[in-house]
């Protein structure tokens, strides 16, 4: 195994079709010359398209200059920065 992509189906208050978050891409440090992160964005793309989702969209950290160099060539960057806060259970 070289990779693993979770993305995860979802309704958006902003689109009437439904919309797929890519969760988790991971490749093992042999991956990034065979270009198994791009096969397997592709790979949620074709999933999303065929579930009806009217985009495909997912987080990175803007320090991430290796994974982002790949973004740049698959996707539109929005421009949003992304705030969050972990929750008590």
């Amino acid at each position: 195994m070289l990779g693993l992509a979770h993305a995860i189906i979802h309704r958006r208050t902003t689109r009437l079709a439904d919309v797929c978050y890519l969760q988790d891409l991971f490749t093992t440090p042999e991956a990034p010359d065979r270009g198994v992160a791009r096969l397997l964005i592709e790979a949620v793309y074709r999933q999303a398209e065929a579930a009806g989702c009217s985009r495909a969209y997912w987080q990175t950290q803007a320090g991430n200059q290796t994974a982002r160099a790949l973004y740049d060539k698959v996707a539109a960057h929005s421009g949003f920065i992304v705030y969050g806060r972990d929750l008590a259970p």
